[in-house]
C-alpha cells in the first residue's frame, strides 16, 4: 500500500467532499462572524477553484482529477450531489459554475477585489443524514474504482459539526476505508466544525487526545490514518503530525478547515506526472 501512483490524464485522482448542511450549520463558526454553512461552502468552492488552477496548463485544464460534492441536510433531511449526480472531471467543472461573486481581500495593506466562482451556495436546514451521504460517497467511489483500478486511491473529506441523525455512520465509513485501488485504500478525512471558541485538536493519534464527546470520538474512529508518504506534507501545516496520526480535526475553526482541505488536495496533486 504505497500511495505512490502517478496522476495523469489516463489515471486521474478522485476527490469527494461531503458537506453537512443541517440546521446547526447556521451558527457562527468558532472565532468568526459568519455561519459554519457559509464558511464551509466558501472553503470548498475556493478549493475547487484552486484545483482547477493547479490543473491549468498552456493547453487548457488537464483532466487530472474527478471531483464530486455531496451535501446532506436540506429541508427534506436528504443527501445529494451538489455538482451533478456523480463526480465530474476537473476539466468540465467550469461549465457547472452557478455564479461569480466578488470578494475583497487585504493584501499587503491594500484591498484587492477579485471574482470568485461559486458552484453551490450555503444551506443550513433540517437534520444530519451523514449515513446517507456516506452511502452515496461509497456508491460513487465503488463505480470510480471499477473504472480506475490502478489510480491513486480516492480521497473523501467530510465536513460536519455534529452527529448523524440517521444511524451510526461508523459501519459505512469502515466499508469505505476498506475499499482500495491497486495503490492503496480509500482515504476518509474528517473536519469537525464548532462554534466553540476553544483550541482545535488536529491530527490526533489516539482518541484519548480528544474530549470524551460521543460525536467527536465517532468521527475520530471513522477517519483514516495519514499514509506515511503524506506525513511530511501534512506536517508543513500541522507540526504535530506523526506516523500513525489520523486526518481528523476536532473543534475546527476556519483556518483549520482551509488547511485540511488544502492538504487533502495538495498531497494528491504532488503525484501529477
Amino acid at each position: 500500500m504505497t500511495y505512490d501512483a502517478e496522476i495523469s490524464r489516463r489515471n486521474p485522482g478522485l476527490f469527494i467532499f461531503l458537506l453537512d448542511q443541517s440546521r446547526s450549520m447556521s451558527r457562527k463558526i468558532a472565532g468568526g462572524q459568519r455561519s459554519k454553512a457559509q464558511e464551509a461552502s466558501d472553503a470548498i468552492n475556493r478549493q475547487l477553484n484552486e484545483v482547477i488552477s493547479r490543473c491549468t496548463k498552456s493547453d487548457g485544464i488537464r483532466p487530472y482529477f474527478d471531483v464530486g460534492v455531496i451535501g446532506y441536510g436540506f429541508k427534506s433531511g436528504d443527501a445529494r450531489g451538489l455538482i451533478g449526480d456523480s463526480p465530474v472531471s476537473i476539466s468540465e467543472l467550469e461549465s457547472h459554475i452557478l455564479k461569480m461573486e466578488k470578494h475583497s481581500e487585504e493584501i499587503d495593506g491594500e484591498t484587492i477585489e477579485t471574482e470568485f466562482p461559486v458552484w453551490f451556495e450555503p444551506v443550513a436546514s433540517y437534520d444530519t443524514p451523514m449515513v446517507k451521504a456516506l452511502t452515496i460517497a461509497k456508491e460513487w467511489t465503488e463505480k470510480w474504482i471499477g473504472e480506475h483500478g490502478n489510480s491513486f486511491p480516492p480521497v473523501i473529506i467530510n465536513i460536519s459539526d455534529g452527529g448523524a441523525t440517521d444511524g451510526n455512520p461508523s459501519d459505512i465509513a469502515e466499508e469505505i476505508m476498506n475499499m482500495e485501488t491497486s495503490d492503496g485504500k480509500v482515504l476518509l478525512w474528517n473536519c469537525h466544525l464548532s462554534e466553540k471558541d476553544e483550541k482545535p485538536i488536529s491530527f490526533p493519534k489516539d482518541e484519548t487526545e480528544i474530549p470524551e464527546d460521543k460525536n467527536a470520538r465517532t468521527m475520530f474512529s471513522m477517519t483514516s490514518v495519514v499514509p506515511e508518504p503524506m506525513v511530511a506534507i501534512a506536517r508543513e501545516e500541522f507540526s504535530n503530525v506523526e506516523s500513525g496520526s489520523k486526518a481528523y480535526v476536532f473543534n475546527a475553526n476556519l483556518e483549520e478547515l482551509i488547511k485540511l482541505l488544502d492538504i487533502g488536495t495538495r498531497v494528491v496533486y504532488n503525484k501529477v506526472e
